[in-house]
């Protein structure tokens, strides 16, 4: 025993569709996941020297060529970003710059007394 429906009170039943629209993809759209980025701050280049270096050339050269040459070294390190090698080689020039200029200074005062002492006699 079927029955019969009519066809109009079948519409009358099924609830309206809702039509949901999509996310237009254009065919040469790619899609990229995205990664977090993490912000990490550079240190500040090292001291190089320099200017210290070849003003230590005026009072004793045998320690200012070292001075300069690791002067040169902390400025390339600086560039490479290697930053352990930039604070060695910056301690280093500075070590050799003041020990430079210590030395000289000491040989120059010690001469000026000699030459004032030679001359007392």
């Amino acid at each position: 025993m079927a029955t019969e429906t009519d066809p109009k009170d079948r519409e009358s039943k099924i609830a309206p569709v809702q039509v949901i629209p999509l996310q237009q993809v254009h065919p040469m759209q790619k899609v990229y996941p995205m990664q977090p980025v993490i912000l990490v701050p550079l240190n500040p280049p090292e001291k190089d020297y320099l200017f210290l270096s070849i003003t230590s050339f005026f009072f004793f050269i045998l320690l200012a060529v070292p001075a300069l040459l690791f002067s040169f070294k902390t400025r390339e390190a600086n560039i490479l970003g290697d930053q352990r090698k930039a604070q060695r080689n910056s301690r280093l020039a500075l070590g050799f710059s003041i020990s430079s200029i210590l030395v000289g200074s000491t040989l120059i005062i010690s001469s000026i007394i000699i030459r004032a002492i030679k001359q007392q006699e």
